[in-house]
């Protein structure tokens, strides 16, 4: 098992298969994401998943060092919108009205409507938008599906539903396709 690995991603180092489940970046936490970068780089909008990338699964509040980021991002100017398909709605709410952000929850990701409903609720296009998650079948997919860019965040906790588990296996097999595309790297 391939150790998950930080940086850049160029696509053009892939198949053109696997252009579309390449994130724009991996970083070791959520925390990592520099907003005043996001907004030089002319994002608007950064959407956000909940379970392993905001919070350990099942977790009921954000950490303290996460609602201070959460904060930092929107006093830097960006719209911050959580995009969740858990089966949980009253968690969600919970969390979402504590950290003081809108969320969105519809169909299994990686469907595209949820990007796109967060998109159109906010008012942004694709590509003023970005997403963080941690998961590359869901998060990373459903978002480049929407034309978004996307942030792969190692995963808050090993603790997880086991259809995640199952998805991981995958992402094992693809790691080696995408750390081949890491920046700086051959």
């Amino acid at each position: 098992m391939s150790a998950f690995r930080t940086g850049r991603y160029n696509p053009e180092r892939l198949p053109r298969l696997l252009r579309g489940v390449c994130p724009t970046a991996a970083v070791d936490s959520v925390l990592c994401v520099d907003p005043a970068d996001l907004v030089r780089r002319g994002k608007r909008l950064l959407l956000l998943d909940v379970d392993n990338t905001l919070l350990a699964w099942r977790g009921t509040e954000a950490p303290p060092d996460v609602a201070e980021w959460v904060r930092a991002v929107l006093a830097a100017g960006l719209q911050v919108f959580v995009v969740s398909n858990t089966k949980r709605p009253k968690r969600l709410e919970a969390l979402c009205g504590a950290l003081g952000v809108p969320y969105v929850r519809d169909r299994f990701k990686p469907s595209r409507r949820m990007f796109l409903m967060a998109m159109e609720r906010c008012g942004r296009r694709p590509e003023e938008t970005i997403m963080a998650g941690d998961q590359l079948f869901t998060d990373v997919l459903g978002a480049r599906r929407a034309g978004i860019e996307a942030i792969w965040v190692r995963p808050v906790s090993d603790r997880e539903f086991v259809g995640t588990k199952i998805s991981r296996l995958g992402e094992q097999i693809l790691r080696h396709w995408l750390d081949r595309a890491l920046e700086g790297e051959r």
